[in-house]
């Protein structure tokens, strides 16, 4: 296994470092995500790690935590609105979503109410082996789905709408040292303690988020700790160029690597199925993007990356390639999957008791191999 894990972070290095050299954006996650992917599915021995997974969610949480200032919630007052419109966006989506499976996708309506849901990979491949739908399916659908938004959305952002989206995120740095800093009297030692505190708060507010069960706990906690502590001023440093780079590389690789070994007669409906449920998804987020600006008072752009239901750390390291605030990117996109966990077990039980989704029969539990 370690030397699955060596061959895909190289194989990852390579594809950062390719894309790199074409000036793509988001270089070093699309490249690894890109090519590890691409190496899987021909047959390569890849592997993933979900400790060296976790660690990498943890630290891009911290690095979006670190874009937070005071003037980062001055449009706060206006999310409220704009999240209970979220829940009729999330209907909008699975709806789009759930049409297309059921008319192309040749399964029972079950798979195709789980594989629709625009959210929550993990959780919904879980549910949906309760209800006994095909959770080959679902989990490959949503994970095509994630990497084609992904993928797609920095690429559309800068050769469509003409937004300068950067290869590699430079966090800007501060103009005064932190108050961890001034304790020690600044220097190469108050800066190595902010560090050490920033970590250490990172690590602990990803056991405190799982401790209480918060949806992405690994980026959650560690977002939520780096924006305490850059929003009191407790400390300034932000993690280093070559640090954020690693972590993407890191993040595009374990991505990439999930497709090690599909089938590619087998992958290839799914895959079809996928990206247009992709493109479906960002042409509404692009539809719909004004109005929810209007709801909420955030940029547009900020609310176009908050309404694409791709991942949010990879949503989040976008907006700051674009130099965006990722506050409200993150409050979507936590409250998305909130919802999603929260309330589709709930809406599928309510389908299935109305006769819209059938039960299926009991040697219907069976896996697709891909």
């Amino acid at each position: 296994m370690p030397l699955r894990i060596a061959l895909t972070l190289a194989t990852g290095a390579l594809g950062g470092a390719l894309f790199a050299w074409l000036h793509l954006p988001l270089a070093w996650m699309l490249g690894a995500m890109s090519l590890t992917a691409m190496a899987g599915i021909l047959g390569a021995p890849l592997g993933t790690n979900r400790r060296l997974r976790i660690w990498t969610v943890v630290a891009l949480g911290i690095v979006l935590g670190g874009s937070f200032r005071p003037d980062t919630f001055a449009n706060a007052a206006g999310w409220p609105l704009g999240l209970a419109a979220l829940t009729l966006y999330i209907l909008l989506l699975f709806a789009l979503g759930y049409g297309l499976m059921i008319a192309f996708g040749r399964v029972d309506r079950a798979t195709a109410f789980f594989a629709a849901m625009p959210g929550g990979i993990n959780e919904m491949t879980r549910v949906a082996e309760e209800y006994r739908a095909d959770i080959a399916t679902v989990a490959l659908t949503h994970a095509v789905r994630i990497y084609a938004v992904v993928f797609t959305v920095p690429l559309y952002l800068a050769y469509v709408e003409g937004h300068r989206v950067a290869a590699t995120i430079r966090p800007a740095m501060a103009a005064h040292t932190g108050i961890v800093s001034a304790w020690v009297g600044g220097g190469d030692a108050g800066r190595a303690l902010e560090y050490l505190v920033l970590i250490a708060g990172g690590l602990a507010g990803w056991r405190l988020a799982e401790r209480i069960r918060l949806p992405g706990a690994s980026f959650v906690g560690g977002l939520l700790v780096s924006g305490g502590l850059h929003l009191s001023g407790a400390v300034t440093v932000q993690i280093p160029v070559w640090g954020i780079a690693l972590a993407q590389l890191v993040a595009g690789s374990m991505m990439g690597a999930r497709f090690a070994g599909l089938s590619l007669h087998h992958l290839a409906r799914v895959v079809i199925l996928a990206l247009v449920s992709a493109a479906i998804m960002l042409g509404t987020a692009v539809l719909l993007a004004p109005v929810f600006t209007s709801l909420t008072g955030a940029p547009r752009l900020a609310m176009l990356l908050s309404l694409v239901p791709g991942g949010f750390t990879e949503m989040g390291l976008i907006a700051l390639s674009l130099g965006l605030d990722a506050a409200v990117v993150a409050v979507f996109h936590v409250m998305r999957v909130v919802y999603v966990i929260m309330f589709a077990p709930v809406f599928f039980r309510w389908r299935r008791r109305t006769g819209s989704v059938p039960p299926k029969p009991d040697d219907s539990r069976r896996f697709h191999r891909y």
